[in-house]
């Protein structure tokens, strides 16, 4: 489980939200402990520091000194500071020796700072009726206590908050993340073209669930239409595959069983020509059909391409040197060996040399090469002839398309689809690119997705 898997599941965020939220709660809450405690023992030190400075002047000024040493002497917590000073501020006793700088001379108690008093310390100092000045001081040592247990508490509440709060977190994300990688697992069988898998339902019926049941209602009205748009064309196919057998058949008796001779015999031929050029289309349809519903992976093997391009090689060497073409090789001994199907493979390369072979110039070349990606091995098929301009190269992939430049030479326009078909099915890319001139048709033999 990755990190940042885990971030993106929405459990696991929800619960870190609401961890934060509780965390800021608590933190509020022992803010509003602390501020009312601290509000309360300023308070008693207030009183305790009035207190005191009370019975002390209550004894008159005559022993005065001897009860300000007594309560000094008294003070096992060393938290009580008396001062008693003449009337210009001069030190007479007390564990106080001067008078802090600046503090106010008028009986109110109020917060001293200094070095060696806890924060929020609370003072007083005031004149006598006899002219003295009394100084009483409470250190907050109480107070800072305090202070130090709500501090220890945050820190530990919150990071046993934060620890809990990341396992709960976790622990609650792990299940919709093990659903997630089966939604994923599902979603590439069906990228791959496995139309028959679903999206695994629970039985929770949750929001997750909603999702993968209308995924699956798309899935079967998407596999649904594109059977009975594939049907369509293959029943056709096959549904007039014996009567166009049939007329080829009269129309071959009547050119061999009769003596027509000109226009009338011309007529004939080019009647028998348009019925085999039907014919063709029909079978191409056929096979393109027959590729789409063959088993994924029950014929792939191991297959080195150099040995495929060199039996294409062989195949179409004849027909070259008929058109008068220069058909060239350059195949790299160390491209790696793929799984594929031997049969459909040969014949995807086949159909991409016969195509460049039939739309180059006498006098022209097509040149096969394999090469040696980081990726994988690449095969490419290149011609000089008229090529196939950009905005066309995605069409002429479609079934029964011709480009502009060659609509009027012969072909039935499936020879490139029957090699898309192929392509798909190994999972595999095929590219057209332009040849400077004519064209490139080049096969990465390389899963989809892994390109550079």
């Amino acid at each position: 489980m990755k990190l940042g898997e885990l971030w993106r599941t929405t459990p696991f965020r929800l619960t870190l939200l609401n961890g934060a939220v509780f965390a800021l709660a608590v933190l509020a809450l022992m803010g509003l402990i602390y501020q009312q405690t601290a509000g309360y023992l300023g308070r008693q030190m207030d009183g305790i520091v009035v207190s005191n400075a009370r019975v002390l002047a209550l004894g008159g000024a005559e022993r005065l000194p001897e009860r300000v040493n007594q309560a000094v002497a008294s003070d096992a917590r060393h938290i009580e500071y008396y001062g008693l000073f003449s009337a210009e501020g001069v030190w007479i006793t007390g564990n106080v020796h001067a008078l802090p700088p600046g503090f106010r001379i008028d009986g109110t108690p109020r917060e001293i700072k200094a070095p060696n008093l806890q924060p929020g310390s609370r003072a007083l100092a005031e004149r006598l009726p006899w002219g003295e000045i009394l100084f009483v001081g409470h250190d907050a040592l109480v107070l800072s206590g305090l202070r130090d247990i709500v501090i220890r508490a945050l820190a530990v509440s919150g990071g046993l908050a934060l620890v809990l709060g990341l396992a709960a977190a976790a622990a609650l994300s792990l299940r919709p993340l093990q659903r997630i990688d089966a939604l994923r697992e599902a979603s590439r069988a069906a990228l791959k073209g496995q139309l028959g898998v679903r999206l695994p339902v629970s039985r929770r019926r949750d929001e997750m669930d909603m999702l993968a049941g209308v995924a699956n209602a798309m899935m079967d009205e998407a596999e649904r239409l594109l059977w009975e748009v594939k049907s369509v064309g293959e029943n056709v196919a096959h549904d007039l595959r014996t009567p166009l057998n049939r007329l080829r058949a009269l129309l071959y008796r009547v050119s061999q069983e009769t003596k027509l001779e000109g226009a009338e015999r011309e007529m004939i031929e080019r009647a028998l020509a348009e019925t085999d050029e039907l014919l063709t289309r029909f079978r191409a349809l056929q096979r393109i059909g027959e590729i789409e519903r063959r088993d994924r992976q029950a014929f792939f093997e191991p297959v080195r391409l150099q040995s495929v391009l060199e039996h294409v090689i062989e195949l179409h060497e004849p027909s070259a040197e008929d058109r008068g073409v220069e058909l060239a090789a350059e195949i790299a001994p160390d491209a790696a060996e793929v799984q594929a199907d031997p049969t459909l493979l040969f014949e995807a390369v086949s159909n991409v040399v016969d195509n460049a072979l039939k739309f180059t110039p006498k006098g022209g070349r097509v040149k096969i090469r394999l090469l040696a990606r980081p990726e994988g091995p690449r095969i490419e098929v290149a011609d000089n002839g008229p090529g196939v301009p950009e905005a066309e190269r995605d069409a002429v992939l479609q079934r029964f398309y011709r480009a502009e430049r060659t609509r009027n030479a012969p072909g039935s326009g499936l020879g490139l689809s029957i090699v898309s078909a192929i392509a798909r099915l190994h999972h595999f890319t095929l590219v057209l690119e332009d040849a400077k001139p004519g064209l490139k048709v080049a096969l990465n033999c390389w899963p989809r997705g892994m390109e550079a």
